[in-house]
């Protein structure tokens, strides 16, 4: 009898192939199928199959596919066990049956049950079966001429396949991986090619998801192969394209992405969106997610209630039988009890979970269980097993070829040598390439958080460990060159294709589009994800006689943690100055490092750590007394605070002796004393950290001497004998990162100027009103601007200075055309704001622009903010030399994780010469009766149109202290003047476009 799929028509024209010898059943009813053609049965065996009537085989076949459905809905519940059991029964059915599909259809769901059990051993025994029957079955299915079978068991290799794809990930096989993504493709469109007349619509992935979940295959390819930024990226347009994907797969799709994405933002540090994405997943894997999620509570304060969520889940995992997901829980109690300080629950914890993994053989697995054995042993003081566990720890992690995975454990090599006190020659062969290889990973990242999460949590440790290994080596040479290395940020350039997409109504210009830039009015509206990336470090240059020593640890960091490194010209790090310049830079990496020299002796190197307790100190002084916001803090109330800190000159000079005690090194301070007796006045020049952005460099007080000893609060006026500041003995200004690439500047011609815009929607008293308050034709500003007028041309064009302030028509389709012709100078005074803490791309000046202009920012009611994005994008590359952008701490730029605000947007634009303020400034309300702002302005302007800017503004700085010094009182207060500061890229060695 012959039951089931239709019989074929003629016999079999060869011989019985070798893949059939010896076996009792080689796929559907091949006996049956034998006795059918008379031909002999004994090589087949006897099947059940072959007895059972057509009712009886229709009614088991039925039974078959409502245990498959019933298996897969367990499955979907993480009821492990329970999926297992159906998966077990359904096999014994196929077998009935003598139907090896039926039979690979359970096998390959198993072997996808097992995977997300973390069962690795046994899902690999499942696919592997799954695909060595298939080869039987093919021949079987050929030499018959049962091809409809051949269809059907396809899907199941197809699923067997992907299961070893993520073994294959998970063992960092990524060639392996690859190949195997490559085969599902290629059989894909060899389905599609023979259509739904060959296999059924299944198999023909109708709505797209099959090629979806293969992308997210990609994704943990990507992430093995030490791509995690690519990863990452990957996975936004997967989650994208399941928006729209339709089917039944695109839930458990969606969920499998975002657990992918959540993986990998926590990874990087993102834990705010590593969390948002669990909370999404634990509603429907309350249990598994609920692990991640303690973590959470645990940072938050609450270790006892992350405790007993992790033991409640693993409970409750351990009652499905998704015992990889229990080793997971276990691992993570350990990680709790570790941090507490519980070492002994801790190591039990630890073992627990290896032995799961050991008995599921899962290899990253085990390789986790070493590094965090190698903690507890640590932590014991035991080095010697420490040691050990993380040899074995790299060891499995230079055989799996993931080099992240190698970095990892070797950072923790590291850490563990440097605390048992290794010879520090040897960690720092170890140290040094690792840190480096971090530190140039961040910009593979495109989104600026994953950046900074990733400088944050992995590039900032091994950078911290490894200065500390500089310092005690006396290696300033090293250290030097790390944080020049650390401070050559570059700008934000465009993503690959079209910058942005245009959307609304973009307004006519007069400016053309070039090339692959928009025209300033024509950007279109970014939200959460800008079209930007930011720039790594070009190659440098230590001197004119000495290359960078750091250039062959770089190839050593290429070669063992492969990293690609694009070649680049190599860009000066110094000043190209006509006088005596002192270049002075700072790194933050756990405490604050500086390293200073001069141009006149670029190769004798002097670096210093400054703690970061005295970093700590220098900054809640600077807070308490910089009119800059503090957080819940309205602007009159900052006003009237900075007011009162700088209301004495004794409160005033306190905050001056701090920061010059705290920040500025001795021996520079003797160089800069040494100058001004000599009869020099030298220029210094300054990059500051993200922690020290805010610092007026000019007011800080010259320590005579040092302590010897911790100082008291108040007793650090006994390191002064007077009350010289930096600005007495030396020019001061900043010193751009020498990775922002420079264009040319605008050809000469009239100044520009955009002068208290009025902003739409808002109050002139209001938060965004009037900077300048109310001008009349007496008012010194306007006399200063009619005197100009008098002089010449200026632009917007204007009859009389009146006209030139206050500005309803100030927008960014006026700077665009402005900025299309020759002018000298571009003076703003204004509003600046980051309307978005993320990145310094969306710190913005607030022209006169309406909501409805395109632009990266989200609209303020009316009014619609111009971003450093909105510059960074734009065609407009032809910033005047010489800038003025007055307003609330435009300087701020450096107080960023990445420092490309509206300041530095300017200089990669083509300015040479920038002047801002690096907190926010008080208007002349402040002081009834005195116009403090305006005198700023006048001072600012006129030093930009004169021979050195730097010189004339440093000069009316020392005027000021002067006025200060004979009387402190409101209207002369350093709040107003001190702020200001010049950042001079007129001389920082060539223009150079990236």
């Amino acid at each position: 009898m012959l039951v089931g799929l239709p019989p074929p028509l003629t016999p079999p024209d060869r011989p019985l192939p070798d893949e059939l010898a010896g076996a009792s059943s080689h796929g559907y009813n091949c006996r049956c199928v034998a006795a059918h053609f008379g031909l002999d049965p004994a090589p087949y065996g006897e099947l059940p199959a072959c007895s059972l009537a057509e009712a009886e085989y229709r009614r088991l076949l039925g039974e078959a596919a409502e245990v498959q459905q019933e298996a897969k809905r367990l499955a979907a519940a993480r009821d492990i066990a329970g999926a297992q059991r159906m998966y077990g029964r359904m096999r014994r059915i196929a077998q009935q049956l003598d139907r090896s599909d039926l039979e690979l259809a359970a096998v390959s769901d198993l072997a996808t049950v097992c995977y997300s059990a973390g069962d690795l051993r046994n899902a690999r025994q499942c696919a592997e079966a799954v695909l060595t029957a298939f080869r039987v079955s093919v021949a079987a299915a050929v030499h018959f001429g049962q091809y409809a079978e051949l269809r059907m068991v396809e899907g199941s290799r197809e699923v067997a396949d992907r299961v070893l794809i993520s073994l294959s990930t998970e063992e960092g096989d990524v060639v392996r991986a690859r190949e195997l993504i490559a085969g599902q493709r290629h059989r894909a469109a060899q389905r599609q090619a023979a259509g739904p007349e060959q296999y059924p619509p299944e198999l023909l992935d109708p709505h797209g998801t099959d090629e979806l979940e293969l992308r997210i295959f990609e994704a943990r390819v990507r992430v093995a192969a030490g791509d995690p930024a690519g990863a990452s990226a990957a996975l936004e347009g997967i989650l994208s394209a399941l928006d729209v994907a339709t089917g039944d797969r695109v839930a458990s799709l969606r969920a499998m992405a975002q657990a992918e994405r959540a993986r990998l933002r926590r990874a990087g540090g993102q834990d705010a969106d590593a969390r948002a994405d669990l909370v999404r997943l634990t509603a429907d894997h309350s249990a598994k997610f609920a692990i991640e999620l303690a973590a959470d509570r645990a940072s938050g304060g609450d270790f006892p209630g992350a405790v007993a969520a992790i033991i409640a889940a693993r409970d409750e995992l351990a009652a499905t039988g998704a015992t990889g997901d229990v080793a997971e829980a276990s691992h993570a109690l350990g990680m709790l009890l570790l941090l507490a300080g519980d070492v002994r629950q801790a190591r039990d914890q630890f073992e627990h979970a290896g032995k799961i993994w050991a008995a599921h053989e899962d290899t990253p697995g085990l390789r986790r269980l070493d590094v965090a054995l190698a903690r507890c042993a640590a932590a014991e003081g035991d080095w010697e097993t420490a040691e050990d566990h993380a040899m074995q720890a790299r060891e499995s992690a230079r055989a799996s070829g993931e080099w992240l995975e190698c970095l990892h454990t070797d950072f923790v090599a590291a850490t563990i040598g440097y605390a048992r006190g290794d010879d520090l020659r040897a960690l720092l062969d170890l140290l040094l390439p690792l840190a480096l290889a971090a530190a140039e990973y961040r910009f593979e990242f495109a989104s600026p958080r994953a950046r900074t999460a990733w400088a944050r949590d992995v590039a900032g440790p091994a950078t911290e460990l490894l200065m500390a290994v500089l310092a005690r080596l006396r290696e300033p040479r090293l250290a030097a060159e790390l944080i020049e290395r650390t401070c050559a940020v570059g700008a934000y350039t465009g993503a690959e294709g079209a910058p942005v997409g245009l959307t609304g109504t973009v307004p006519a210009l007069d400016v053309a589009p070039a090339g692959d830039r928009l025209p300033l009015a024509a950007l279109g509206t970014v939200t959460s994800s800008l079209p930007l990336r930011l720039a790594p470090p070009p190659a440098l240059r230590w001197s004119p006689d000495s290359p960078m020593e750091l250039d062959r640890w770089l190839e050593v960091a290429a070669e063992r943690y492969p990293l690609s490194r694009p070649e680049t010209p190599a860009v000066c790090t110094w000043p190209a100055a006509g006088r005596e310049t002192f270049i002075l830079r700072y790194a933050d990496a756990g405490h604050t490092f500086l390293t200073w020299r001069t141009t006149g002796d670029l190769d004798t190197v002097h670096t210093h750590p400054v703690d970061a307790a005295l970093v700590a100190t220098a900054r809640e002084y600077l807070d308490a007394a910089a009119p800059t916001p503090q957080e819940g803090e309205s602007v009159p109330d900052a006003v009237a605070r900075a007011m009162d800190a700088f209301g004495s000159f004794a409160g005033e000079q306190r905050l001056a002796r701090v920061l010059g005690l705290n920040l500025l090194p001795a021996d520079l301070v003797a160089r800069l004393r040494q100058a001004a007796a000599e009869g020099r006045r030298p220029l210094l020049r300054v990059q500051p950290s993200p922690s020290l952005a805010a610092v007026p460099w000019g007011l800080l007080a010259l320590p005579d001497r040092r302590p010897d000893r911790v100082l008291e609060p108040g007793a650090e006026g006994s390191c002064f004998d007077g009350d010289e500041r930096v600005l007495d003995v030396t020019d001061v200004s900043l010193l751009a990162p020498v990775g922002i690439p420079r264009r040319p500047p605008a050809a000469p011609g009239p100044p520009v100027y955009l002068l208290d815009p009025r902003i739409p929607g808002q109050s002139a008293f209001g938060e965004l009103g009037s900077v300048l308050g109310k001008q009349d034709p007496a008012s010194p500003l306007i006399r200063h601007l009619d005197a100009r007028l008098a002089d010449g041309p200026v632009r917007p064009a204007a009859a009389r200075g009146l006209d030139l302030v206050r500005r309803t028509d100030t927008d960014r389709r006026l700077l665009a055309r402005l900025l299309a012709e020759p002018c000298s100078r571009l003076v703003f005074v204004g509003h600046v704001s980051r309307v978005r803490d993320e990145h310094g791309a969306q710190t913005a000046l607030h022209l006169s622009c309406a909501a409805g202009l395109p632009g990266t920012a989200a609209p303020i009611g009316a009014h619609r903010p111009f971003t450093a994005a909105d510059l960074a994008l734009s065609e407009v590359d032809a910033m005047p030399a010489r800038v003025a952008l007055i307003g609330c701490a435009s300087a701020s730029d450096f107080g960023l994780a990445e420092p490309f605000g509206v300041l530095l947007a300017a200089v990669a634009a083509g300015a040479r010469l920038v002047a801002a303020t690096v907190w926010a400034l008080p208007t002349s309300a402040a002081v009834p009766g005195a116009d403090p702002m305006a005198e700023l302005v006048i001072a600012v302007d006129t030093a930009l149109a004169g021979d050195d800017p730097v010189a004339e503004l440093c000069a009316w700085q020392r005027t000021r202290l002067a006025r200060w010094r004979e009387r402190a009182e409101p209207a002369r207060s350093p709040v107003f003047w001190a702020a200001l500061t010049c950042l001079d890229a007129s001389d920082d060695g060539q223009t150079w476009v990236r």
